[in-house]
C-alpha cells in the first residue's frame, strides 16, 4: 500500500484550497498596461480592455477581477460560469465606469463599483446599468455600487429632472438576479425589477423624478430598501404618476402578477421641506392586477399623498404592520386600501390616517389611526433593521441611509 507523506499532503491541500478560491487578477487604469498579464505586478489596463480582449480567456469560474482607482470605461459583456466571477473595486480603491451592461449570462457578481455617465465622455439617456436584458440570465449579483446621473442637482431645473438618466434596469430573461445595497442618486425611474423570482434590498433610492422601484415579475422580493425625495409634479410639466414602490404586469400594464414580497421599506415623499420641485409621491401604489398572493408587511411611509399602502384587485394578499403617515398640512393623507374586484385578504395591525378594506372576505383586525409618535417609532425601528443588516453608511457613496450625512462604517472583525 503507498503511503503519502504529511508535507504531500499539506501540498495537495493547498493546491486543492487555491483552486477552490480561485485566481485574482488586478486592473489599474494608472499603472496597467493592454499587454500586461492581470497579476499585481504587471496589471491589465482597464476592464472595458479587458473584456473586450484575449485577456478575459484567462479568467476563469471561481475567479476575481480586482479594480483599482481610475476611469475603466463603458463595460458590456456576457458568459455563462460553473461559478461565480467576481469583478470588484479593490480595497480602498475607487473604480468608475460610466455604463454597465450584462445582456446574458450566469454568476457574475459586481461589487463596490461607482457608475455615471458623468465619467464617460457624453451623457445620455436611458439606463446606466442593465443586466439580462437580451437573453437568459441566472444569478447576477450588482451589490455595493454608487449609481447617478450626475453627483450634484442642486441647479437642475425640472427639465433637466425628467431627462436624467435611469438607474438599473433589472431585465425581462433573467431569474433569480440580485441588487443589494446599491445607492442610487439623482435619476429618472431608479430602479426596474423585470426578473421573475429575484431579489432587491438593502437599496438607498436618494432623489429621483419617478418611480422609486417598479415590481413586474413574479416572485419578486423588496425588502429593506430606502426610497427618498422625488421631484417634479405635473406643475412642473412632469405627467408621470410617481410611486414609491410601484407594481404592473411587465410589457402589459394589467395583468396577473403573483407572489410579491414587499417588507421593511422606508418611503419618504421629502426629507427637506425647502426641496425644489417637490412633489405628492403615492407611496405603494399597486393598481393594475389582479395580484395575487402578495405579502406587503413592516413597511413605513411618510408621502403627501392618498396612496399610503393601495392593492387593487388582490387575492389572498397580506397586508400587516404597515406604518402610513404625513406631517404636511394637507388632506391628502395616506390611507391603506383595497381597491378593485379583491377578495379573501388580510389587513391587520397597520396604522395609517385612514382605511378603505371592505371587500369580501376581508380578514381585518388592530388596524388603528397612526400618528407623528407611531411613525417615528416604526421608521427607528425598521432603520435600526436596516442598518444592522447593511450599515449606517453606504460602503461606497459614503452617505447615510438617512439624510446627506457623510460617514464610514467601522470595521467589522472577523468574529462578527
Amino acid at each position: 500500500m503507498r503511503t503519502i507523506s504529511v508535507f504531500a499532503l499539506i501540498v495537495m491541500l493547498l493546491c486543492c484550497s487555491h483552486a477552490l478560491a480561485g485566481s485574482t487578477y488586478y486592473v489599474d487604469p494608472a499603472a496597467g498596461k493592454a499587454d500586461g498579464d492581470g497579476s499585481q505586478a504587471k496589471p491589465w489596463r482597464t476592464l472595458a480592455e479587458v473584456v473586450t480582449s484575449s485577456a478575459m480567456k484567462k479568467v476563469e469560474p471561481g475567479d476575481t477581477i480586482l479594480l483599482r482607482s481610475g476611469y475603466h470605461g463603458s463595460v458590456k459583456f456576457s458568459g455563462n460560469n460553473a461559478k461565480f466571477i467576481t469583478i470588484a473595486a479593490a480595497k480602498d480603491q475607487k473604480p468608475t465606469l460610466s455604463r454597465l451592461e450584462i445582456p446574458s449570462g450566469t454568476r457574475w457578481r459586481i461589487v463596490g463599483l461607482t457608475i455615471s455617465p458623468s465619467f464617460g465622455d457624453k451623457p445620455y439617456k436611458g439606463n446606466i446599468v442593465t443586466f439580462g436584458d437580451s437573453g437568459p440570465s441566472s444569478e447576477l449579483v450588482i451589490e455595493d455600487c454608487f449609481i447617478y446621473t450626475e453627483l450634484d442637482s442642486s441647479k437642475w431645473d425640472a427639465a433637466k429632472w425628467v431627462k436624467a438618466s435611469n438607474g438599473v434596469f433589472m431585465g425581462r430573461h433573467g431569474k433569480q438576479l440580485t441588487l443589494r445595497n446599491n445607492y442610487i442618486l439623482n435619476t429618472r425611474h431608479a430602479i426596474a425589477l423585470c426578473a421573475e423570482d429575484s431579489l432587491c434590498e438593502g437599496n438607498v433610492i436618494t432623489n429621483f423624478s419617478a418611480d422609486g422601484i417598479r415590481v413586474t415579475r413574479d416572485g419578486q422580493t423588496v425588502r429593506y430598501n430606502v426610497i427618498k425625495n422625488n421631484f417634479c409634479s405635473a406643475a412642473d410639466g412632469d405627467r408621470n404618476h410617481d410611486d414609491g414602490i410601484q407594481c404592473f404586469l411587465f410589457n402589459k400594464g394589467t395583468g396577473t402578477v403573483r407572489r410579491a414580497t414587499v417588507v421593511g421599506n422606508i418611503i419618504i415623499n421629502r426629507e427637506d421641506d425647502r426641496q425644489k420641485f417637490h412633489n405628492p409621491l403615492q407611496a405603494i401604489g399597486f393598481f393594475d392586477g389582479p395580484l395575487v398572493d402578495f405579502v406587503v408587511t413592516d413597511n413605513v411611509v411618510l408621502v403627501d399623498m392618498w396612496h399610503g399602502v393601495s392593492l387593487y384587485a388582490a387575492r389572498n394578499c397580506r397586508i400587516e404592520r404597515n406604518v402610513a403617515w404625513s406631517r404636511w398640512k394637507t388632506n391628502r393623507r395616506p390611507w391603506v386600501r383595497l381597491g378593485g374586484k379583491g377578495q379573501n385578504n388580510t389587513v391587520k395591525d397597520n396604522y395609517a390616517c385612514s382605511f378603505r378594506i371592505d371587500q369580501p372576505g376581508t380578514i381585518k383586525s388592530g388596524n388603528k389611526a397612526s400618528n407623528a409618535r407611531v411613525y417615528k417609532e416604526a421608521l427607528d425601528r425598521v432603520h435600526n433593521i436596516i442598518c444592522d443588516k447593511f450599515g449606517k453608511y453606504h460602503p461606497v457613496a459614503g452617505y447615510a441611509r438617512l439624510g446627506m450625512e457623510k460617514g464610514k462604517n467601522p470595521e467589522k472583525s472577523p468574529s462578527d
